[in-house]
């Protein structure tokens, strides 16, 4: 059974590297500014960092990451904001910053891989990953091989008679009513750039997906991205990702 893949669009290298200069030069422009003796300038930029890092938990973005138009998100569910995940992963940074003057998380940056999932020592101790952030992506057409067309343009529960998520926004989209081997509420779908994040939802005959490996069974409740042209099978009913 293969693993599923965060997002098919890892943040870049350089702009990583920027985003976390402007949220140092935020910190400590407030701890050098502020006109206060050394020790509340201090608590300051702790407070400060305190904030930034509590912003990220819930959005998924330090004001760095918000310029940059890069987003922190949970490896295993890349369209959810990282939560606690954020907190975790700031305690890790700064165990490898603080020996090193911030050297080291910077040469971790710089030696990951451009394009790839090579994820830093911190992110993968917190399972956290940065992405790219999408703009607007286009909505996904699934072609049914019978010629039934289903149109995903938001997060979108898919089945023969599907039933909203517990705290999900998400469009119903009833399909496949006439083939028993899809469940009432089978898969969750979310569109974004290039594909479809597809998450099963314990459905009883599985969602099957395509990739350059070949055709693999979805883990339930965990996250992976079809590109357009795939294809993906909900239970035996078989669609085109276009």
């Amino acid at each position: 059974m293969a693993a599923s893949a965060p997002s098919p669009l890892p943040a870049s290298r350089i702009r990583r590297v920027i985003a976390g200069v402007i949220d140092i030069v935020i910190i400590a422009g407030a701890g050098v500014l502020v006109p206060l003796p050394p020790a509340a300038r201090l608590a300051v930029g702790i407070a400060i960092a305190g904030v930034i890092t509590l912003a990220q938990a819930r959005t998924g973005a330090s004001p760095g990451q918000a310029l940059t138009s890069i987003r922190l998100r949970r490896a295993i569910r890349p369209t959810d904001p990282p939560g606690g995940a954020a907190v975790e992963r700031a305690w890790l940074f700064i165990l490898a910053s603080l020996p090193t003057f911030g050297i080291l998380p910077l040469i971790m940056v710089m030696s990951t891989e451009d394009g790839g999932w090579r994820r830093t020592w911190y992110d993968r101790m917190a399972g956290t990953v940065v992405i790219a952030r999408e703009h607007g992506p286009e909505p996904v057409q699934l072609v049914a091989a019978n010629g039934h067309l289903l149109t995903v343009s938001q997060p979108t529960v898919l089945g023969r008679a599907p039933a909203p998520l517990p705290g999900r926004t998400s469009r119903l989209l009833p399909g496949f009513q006439e083939d028993p081997s899809v469940s009432k509420t089978h898969a969750l779908l979310e569109p974004v750039r290039g594909g479809v994040v597809i998450t099963d939802l314990n459905s009883t005959n599985g969602t099957h997906v395509e990739d350059a490996r070949g055709v693999h069974r979805l883990v339930p409740g965990r996250a992976q991205t079809v590109e357009r042209g795939r294809r993906v099978y909900f239970g035996d009913a078989e669609c085109m990702i276009r």
